[in-house]
């Protein structure tokens, strides 16, 4: 028993003893270079009881001239709470490094050093309009976990992103509204302010359906606010929010129908529409009925959403919103593509409407159209997928979700199916809708290689640009590209050779490849000429043959950009 006894006291001291052991040779291999310090630190956060002499030892290696020991050494300082309080000057001095990663762990770090770190918080909020989102992410997490007063950061806030440059202001919302619920008591305060109420309206928009419980708030704002803005924001922001703000119903059609400013009438028949509730039929009938051909778009679509059963009063809304895609006002343009793609209407009504709109004899007008569609982003997908299924929409729609890049990659599928249409013209546009989605789209890489078979030389070109594009994920075909450095036509043979090099610069086929590149350094087009070195030099040291070819375009060609290339491919075939 005596002995037990012993041992229990025992064993826990030893431990200690141990520990302490660890952190102070960890502490002096701080101070050593490269890796090891940089374990050092990793280590030092595992022990938070040495902290009394850890934290100045991190402190020192804040300001160490390696990047990778300064954010391990702020990360380390985070697992000692409110123990690492001696190191907020160095932190804070952190957040304005010229390394995002030093930055955002700074941040970090003072957050969880909480009451002690609150002369930090007008720092931190400077950071919510860094470049770098890892940083806004860390600062703003910071200022939300410290005991901060509202009153206090919302001014300090809204001064920050009043004074930030407009291209940092959006990210920095972005940011804000990440936080989601946890941020809305603050967000319900700032609608109280002059200044502030501004920004909260707009972190309340991208925060959407979150932010039902400050529909009353928002809607306040919207009643009595100074700034027409301002209350233009706010119905916007109802209407992001949608069918959870029906308490802001009666402010929104009070507004409708008696604010001075017509972007806040608009905005308000917008959010009505958005919200549908029946209650809201007279300002929006009234609104259907105005002279204002933009006032009077909203109004047919906010009525045909309330009864969307109603045939014709949704065919109403289809042929204002296709007549307002076709309007020389961008922003009318813009909104009523968004409209005709929330309206959900049926495809027999939509694309009746937008075939005859294509079909104009002015190509401005199709051009206006489909840079409104264009405008809606990601969410135009779907519908632009069920227009590949009807013959006079298609072309229209490649071009659009080429125009789109990456926020088409939902429709690969459709695109793969579309490959099977029997149009030379359709099937080479789809290949070079697939091709600017890159690696996305390496799902169609089979079907794209049948085409390299094709006796059409353009579907070939098509198809060697997609499977260039796509990259490494593409390497199945490079056995049947092989065949075309030897084919007819020199953009189809450095096609291939490009295609090589994008997908695998190591393949056997480069030597080959080279000599079809190296000899279009001197035949081909600017073009041409162009992505031939730039070919070359991926292929690195494999196309060593055509140095001689490569310095001679360096120094002889008419381009700058050819000159420019070759010079740089120079460096990596050597």
């Amino acid at each position: 028993m005596y002995k037990r006894l012993l041992l229990s006291v025992a064993l826990p001291l030893a431990v200690a003893s141990i520990a302490w052991a660890d952190a102070a040779d960890s502490i002096k291999k701080l101070s050593s270079e490269g890796a090891d310090a940089v374990a050092a630190a990793d280590a030092l956060a595992l022990h938070p009881e040495a902290a009394d002499k850890a934290v100045p030892a991190l402190i020192t290696a804040l300001g160490n001239k390696d990047a990778e020991l300064r954010w391990h050494s702020a990360r380390a300082l985070a697992e000692y709470e409110a123990a690492a309080a001696p190191a907020l000057d160095a932190l804070t001095k952190g957040l304005d490094d010229p390394d995002a990663q030093v930055r955002a762990y700074s941040a970090y770090a003072i957050g969880e050093i909480g009451e002690k770190a609150l002369p930090a918080v007008p720092a931190l909020i400077k950071k919510i309009t860094d470049k770098e989102a890892i940083v806004r992410r860390a600062a703003m997490g910071a200022v939300r976990k410290l005991p901060t007063d509202p009153n206090e950061t919302l001014p300090l806030i809204a001064k920050i992103l009043n004074d930030a440059d407009p291209s940092v202001v959006v990210p920095a919302l972005h940011t804000l509204a990440e936080a989601g619920k946890k941020s809305l008591p603050v967000l319900k305060k700032a609608l109280l302010t002059e200044r502030g109420a501004y920004w909260a309206c707009l972190i309340a928009g991208e925060m959407g359906p979150e932010a039902e419980s400050a529909a009353p708030n928002l809607a306040e704002v919207l009643k009595s606010h100074k700034d027409p803005d301002t209350r233009m924001q706010a119905a916007v922001a109802l209407g992001e929010i949608g069918p959870g703000a029906k308490a802001a119903v009666g402010q929104l059609a009070a507004s409708l129908e008696g604010d001075d400013s017509v972007a806040v009438r608009y905005a308000s028949a917008y959010a009505l529409g958005v919200i549908k509730d029946v209650a809201a039929e007279p300002a929006l009938e009234s609104a259907a009925n105005s002279d204002d051909e933009f006032m009077h778009m909203l109004g047919e679509w906010a009525i045909a959403r309330l009864h969307p059963d109603d045939t014709e009063a949704v065919k109403h809304a289809v042929e204002d919103l296709v007549a307002g895609m076709k309007s020389k006002n961008a922003n009318v343009r813009a909104a009523a593509a968004r409209c005709l793609s929330e309206l959900e209407a049926p495809r027999e009504l939509v694309a009746p409407a937008l075939l005859k709109a294509l079909s104009d004899a002015d190509p401005t007008v199709v051009v206006n159209i489909r840079e409104a569609i264009v405008t809606l982003g990601p969410s135009a997908t779907p519908r632009l997928v069920k227009a590949l299924e009807i013959e006079g929409l298609r072309m229209h729609a490649l071009a659009i979700l080429r125009q789109l890049g990456p926020d088409a990659k939902t429709a690969i599928p459709a695109l793969i199916e579309t490959l099977k249409v029997t149009d030379g013209q359709v099937q080479s546009e789809t290949m070079m809708v697939l091709g600017g989605l890159g690696a996305e789209a390496a799902p169609a890489t089979e079907a794209i290689t049948k085409f390299l078979a094709s006796p059409s030389v353009g579907l070939q070109q098509s198809a060697l640009y997609a499977l260039g594009s796509i990259g490494p994920a593409a390497k199945s075909s490079i056995a049947q590209i092989v065949p075309l450095l030897d084919g007819d036509g020199d953009f189809t043979k450095v096609a291939a050779g490009w295609a090589i090099a994008h997908i695998d610069p190591s393949s056997p086929a480069a030597a080959k490849a080279t000599t079809v590149l190296a000899a279009a350094l001197t035949t081909g087009s600017d073009l041409v000429r162009l992505e031939a070195a730039k070919a070359l030099g991926m292929f690195g040291k494999q196309a060593a043959t055509a140095k001689e070819a490569l310095s001679k375009a360096a120094s002889d060609d008419k381009s700058d950009a050819v000159r420019a290339a070759a010079t740089e491919a120079l460096t990596k075939v050597q």
